[in-house]
């Protein structure tokens, strides 16, 4: 209880901070909310027709926020109160989540949450019409439950997983990257025929409503969506992106990276300064044993991440008039250092740093782990988006690294440096932006 409590604090200081939210925080592609969401949840106020409005996502926050308005009003700062209380829920299915899915200690997992709360992406948009944190909200719901049925075999918990991503693709359609995850636990073995069909039968009946709206639209978005706006959108309206894009997964990973050496990165030193790393270092020198991280896993690791950036160049696009482009803090950061053969260094250092990572945190929780599997959902997931927006991968990435850690990634005081960082980080970005 004491960490839930705490958990309301940040959301509480930033509604002080932007006057009750009667302040716009104009935050990362904060626009939509007045573009796009506010005029699809006054639309769906006055008629409930779902063949066409201005939002490029599915309608489930637009439609639950159009209820909350008609019982309490529709002056913005009502609604974007609910946005709060729907994120502060967010924060509390992710402590649930790392509770109950990780071995993690009550210490750990408040610190990791609270690290993900404040993160540039998700923290901003709690105080803003934005779609993002409900669907988030869904999806920690739907992976606590699939790790429940996976661990205890439940069909019961199956069916509140497929209700839950039936429920996120309904609130943005790019989290059918669940589907291929609750899956892959469905068919894990033991392999049991009739529950693998009634939990099939739970997750195809979770995708109808979606599977109407795609026959309404002809295709993954609102015909009169924004191709500027829309990650799954091409120039011709109602119709998914055409091609599969690296760059996506190239950029995901480098996010990866750079949390994975942020978050986990002060135990690790830690362990390679300790006195007994050292000698140990000595010693198996000395009778040449094999270090227990194979060399072909790390290169192979590295090797990987070099073929994403040749394949599919990192350097930053910014958008003008006509022509889509990236956004993100990252982007603006890679733009200040050099180009090397089409991709900005940073993206040459991140790229096979965060494909390290991941295969060692893979080979740490295990193939088949929630988090392994969370991983390579998602990143399977990003291939058809062809709009490289930071707050797309962001938050997806954080929370791999959040499901991967382990207690001796947070055993002592000084291992904590890393989530104070982007807690510090996190906080001060947003401020820029509530003081513009």
């Amino acid at each position: 209880m004491p960490y839930r409590l705490l958990l309301a604090v940040p959301f509480l200081i930033g509604i002080a901070v932007l006057q009750g939210l009667t302040v716009e925080i104009d935050t990362f592609h904060g626009t939509d909310a007045r573009v796009y969401q506010l005029p699809t949840i006054i639309q769906l106020s006055e008629r409930l027709d779902l063949s066409d409005y201005p939002s490029a996502q599915t309608p489930l926050y637009h439609l639950v926020t159009a209820g909350w308005g008609e019982l309490v009003g529709f002056e913005l700062w009502k609604l974007r109160l609910l946005n709060v209380a729907i994120s502060y829920g967010m924060a509390l299915a992710l402590l649930r989540l790392l509770r109950r899915a990780t071995p993690l200690g009550g210490p750990a997992a408040f610190a990791l949450t609270l690290a993900f709360v404040l993160s540039p992406y998700v923290f901003g948009a709690s105080f803003t019409l934005l779609t993002d944190n409900l669907a988030i909200l869904f999806g920690l719901i739907a992976l606590e439950r699939v790790h429940a049925y996976a661990r205890e075999g439940s069909l019961a918990a199956f069916a509140v997983a497929c209700l839950a991503i039936g429920a996120a693709v309904m609130t943005r359609q790019s989290f059918l990257w669940l589907v291929p995850l609750a899956a892959f636990f469905l068919v894990l073995p033991p392999l049991r025929l009739p529950r693998v069909a009634a939990g099939g039968a739970l997750l195809a009946l979770a995708l109808v409503p979606l599977a109407a709206l795609v026959i309404e639209w002809n295709g993954l978005v609102p015909p009169s969506a924004d191709p500027a706006s829309c990650g799954l959108c091409t120039d011709r309206p109602g119709t998914g992106a055409d091609r599969l894009s690296l760059r996506t997964v190239a950029f995901s990973v480098a996010l990866l990276g750079m949390y994975a050496a942020i978050v986990l990165g002060p135990a690790q030193w830690r362990r390679l300064r300790s006195p007994v790393a050292r000698t140990a270092g000595r010693v198996l020198a000395a009778v040449r044993i094999r270090p227990r991280v194979p060399a072909a896993l790390l290169g192979g690791a590295a090797a990987v991440g070099v073929a994403l950036v040749l394949l599919e160049p990192l350097e930053y696009m910014p958008a003008r008039p006509g022509v889509q482009g990236d956004a993100g803090y990252l982007w603006r950061l890679s733009d200040e250092l050099p180009t090397v053969l089409g991709s900005s260094l940073l993206f040459w250092l991140l790229v096979p740093a965060g494909a390290v990572a991941g295969a060692l945190l893979v080979r740490r929780a295990g193939w088949t782990s929630l988090p392994s599997v969370y991983l390579g959902a998602f990143l399977l997931g990003t291939l058809p988006v062809n709009l490289v927006y930071q707050k797309y991968f962001d938050p997806f990435m954080l929370l791999a690294v959040v499901l991967f850690a382990r207690p001796p990634d947070l055993r002592r005081p000084r291992d904590y440096a890393g989530v104070a960082v982007v807690c510090v980080a996190s906080v001060a970005y947003a401020l820029s932006f509530a003081g513009s």
